[in-house]
């Protein structure tokens, strides 16, 4: 079963206010770090949501990097699960989220909809622990991409069920089967502000300690 959490329309309209009301409801889960391991989702044989040649293993992977950058100059350190176009398998991209202490992990994954409906970003977590590090990410996602705001989801994806040790999110950017959507995501600009957006939420994350 998914549960979702969306703020009233009178918080989403100011991340501020969100952020407050996050930090009010949430802030004994903040748990110090000094690590980040970032999983982009899918690769190699696995395309993940695909229309056409775009494909979401190498959207993710890019996001990701840029992601990676990002945090690297806010001087975090960073582990990526795949830094190229190869399959890692899910007990693999878990293991690597629980092999670091003081940290936490980011899957990084683009939606898709058989009916080419869906629209906007939505964040993820499993054990309690990452629901506040999904709020972040999720408040400057939004604010950031201009996106539609799906909200704070629990769900048992596996590589936030099994990460254990950290806190753990799966973020899911846009939806490649949206034409509007996809149309913007094949942009570097774009995609940018969505690495941007993560990162956003990342560092204020960790501040918030």
């Amino acid at each position: 079963m998914v549960c979702t959490f969306l703020f009233p329309p009178v918080f989403r309209r100011s991340l501020k206010v969100w952020l407050w009301v996050l930090l009010l409801l949430a802030s004994p889960l903040v748990q110090a770090f000094d690590t980040v391991v970032l999983d982009a989702g899918h690769g190699d044989f696995d395309r993940g949501a695909a229309i056409g040649y775009v494909y979401e293993k190498h959207l993710a992977l890019d996001t990701a990097r840029r992601v990676e950058q990002l945090l690297k100059k806010a001087g975090l350190k960073v582990i990526m699960t795949r830094s190229r176009d190869v399959f890692i398998p899910l007990p693999g991209r878990a293991s690597t989220g629980n092999r670091f202490g003081n940290a936490i992990f980011v899957s990084i994954h683009y939606n898709y909809n058989r009916g080419g409906s869906g629209a906007g970003v939505e964040s993820y977590y499993y054990h309690s622990k990452g629901y506040t590090l999904a709020g972040y990410i999720q408040a400057y996602l939004v604010q950031r991409t201009g996106m539609t705001n799906r909200g704070v989801k629990h769900a048992s994806f596996h590589v936030i069920r099994e990460t254990t040790r950290n806190p753990a999110v799966l973020i899911e950017c846009g939806f490649v089967s949206n034409s509007t959507e996809r149309a913007r995501m094949m942009t570097g600009e774009f995609r940018n502000r969505i690495a941007e957006g993560i990162a956003q939420g990342i560092v204020s994350y960790k501040k918030a300690n």
